[in-house]
């Protein structure tokens, strides 16, 4: 129950994160859209709307610099008022000094105007300017008003040239709120739009944060309880990536439960390999021992079935120590160039003396084979299977042969011996497997050569193959790779 909370809890803390995570990023979008969208609306329609009327401006300024210039005031001031309404503003006149000679909203004739339009144009020397006012009604100023509280205007102010000389200038204030707005309508729109979509992308978001977090949190609690609770694994749906992740939470956690399981057999097989002699010592010890007046000839026969456990012993600790060296040095091969056949011819050669003495025939078919390999570690390997296969033949014949099958070495070690039960093919290969165990103590097996011999060949890049059939014999094929790639197996 306490594992399911903190999974629930672990489960809530990873989707929150995430529905956080998510929902900033899509802010930051919205945030960055809006902007960019409102951004180009204002400088599209301010655009347009500057350029027009500045253009309108600049042609009322030159023409109140032509003709109109010297004409009557009342006429120039009926022209510029209907210029003015045309234009759907206000116009201004102003001499060089900016002071205004004439106002269409007649307001502030004989007013000293200190904008910096104003400044730009009469003293700046500039063809033109304008500028953006905040006007509030009852504020006095403003060139331009209307009944609403406030207003945005903009500001035209272009040179009136007469002669190449500046003699004064024309000031237009238009409002232009309408944009404004516009703009601000827009803006509303799309914050509405956005904060619809905010609200849906939350919903969107938990939903699809719980659903991808759950597998998440599973895994987070598996690895937990992995410490506790042993060997646990995953439900796994789908084929995403985080279907992937569980498939490997799930693949290590059977190899760390097959590697403990192995331990563990390993541990209690030598264990009893061990005890066996050590029992075996200690009853013939205790036997001669306790006897008052032993009779020393039955001495000289526990002695020596001793001096048999003695060795059985020893060749046990041996055999672990040959695995435990094996397995710690995975891949620390000494390549160099060898003739297998050569090899093979020795071993055979300094094993004929065991086979004569069970009228047991050992014949070799040799083909030269040159290849890459460990010419200790592949010695071991032919001394392993050729003399198991003397041990385990009581007539007949061993034939050992090599052939050069192109990028392959093949060695082959076939007898006529007791042969091996189908159903014990399978685990031929595994630590202190042993197919009868009465006779493999009789021979003084350990069951650990194969598996030594099976972890050599499996260093060399190779592979071994056995068939075998009850009371007929058996056959043992190795093929080892003529080279190798960069000094390791290929």
């Amino acid at each position: 129950m306490l594992n399911k909370l903190k999974s629930i809890k672990a489960l809530d803390s990873v989707r929150w994160r995430m529905v956080g995570v998510y929902l900033l990023i899509t802010i930051l979008a919205l945030v960055a859209i809006s902007g960019t969208v409102s951004g180009l609306m204002e400088e599209f329609l301010v655009s347009q709307r500057t350029k027009t009327q500045l253009d309108a401006t600049a042609e009322l300024a030159e023409t109140i610099a032509g003709d109109l210039y010297v004409t009557d005031t009342d006429e120039l001031f009926h022209y510029i008022g209907e210029r003015a309404q045309s234009m759907g503003g206000r116009v201004l006149v102003l001499d060089s000094d900016s002071v205004v000679q004439m106002d269409t909203a007649s307001r502030q004739n004989g007013s000293l105007l200190p904008y910096r339009e104003v400044r730009e144009v009469l003293r700046g020397g500039k063809d033109s300017a304008y500028g953006f006012h905040h006007i509030l009604r009852s504020s006095e100023e403003g060139v331009f008003t209307f009944n609403e509280e406030s207003i945005w205007a903009v500001y035209y102010t272009v040179p009136i040239v007469r002669d190449g000389a500046v003699t004064g200038a024309v000031l237009f204030s238009a409002s232009i709120q309408d944009v404004v707005d516009s703009l601000m309508a827009v803006t509303q729109r799309i914050t509405m739009v956005f904060g619809i979509v905010i609200v849906a992308m939350i919903i969107a978001v938990s939903i699809l944060s719980g659903w991808l977090a759950r597998p998440i949190a599973e895994l987070t609690s598996a690895i937990r309880r992995m410490g506790t609770q042993g060997y646990v694994r995953v439900d796994v749906k789908g084929s995403s990536e985080i279907a992937e992740l569980g498939n490997a939470f799930n693949r290590m956690s059977e190899r760390i439960e097959d590697h403990d399981r192995t331990r563990n057999e390993f541990v209690a097989n030598a264990s009893h390999e061990l005890k066996t002699p050590l029992a075996t010592m200690k009853l013939l010890s205790e036997t001669i021992l306790y006897q008052d007046n032993p009779d020393p000839a039955l001495m000289k026969e526990f002695f020596g079935d001793i001096n048999h456990e003695v060795d059985r012993l020893t060749r046990i600790v041996t055999e672990l120590l040959k695995l435990v060296q094996e397995d710690s040095s995975a891949g620390g091969l000494n390549f160099e160039t060898v003739r297998l056949d050569t090899l093979v011819g020795g071993v055979c050669g300094r094993l004929t003396a065991l086979a004569e003495n069970k009228n047991i025939a050992l014949r070799t078919q040799l083909e030269p084979v040159e290849m890459q390999g460990d010419s200790m570690r592949l010695e071991q390997i032919i001394v392993n299977l050729v003399e198991n296969a003397i041990k385990y033949t009581d007539e007949g014949s061993v034939d050992v042969s090599v052939s050069d099958e192109g990028e392959w070495a093949v060695f082959t070690v076939k007898d006529t011996g007791i042969g091996i039960p189908e159903e014990s093919i399978d685990h031929l290969f595994e630590r202190f497997y042993r197919v009868d165990k009465a006779r493999s103590r009789s021979t003084g097996g350990t069951g650990l050569g194969l598996s030594i011999t099976e972890k050599l060949i499996n260093l060399h890049g190779g592979s071994i193959e056995v068939r075998s059939k009850l009371g007929e014999g058996s056959t043992f094929t190795v093929q080892l790779p003529v080279r190798q790639r960069g000094g390791a197996a290929e």
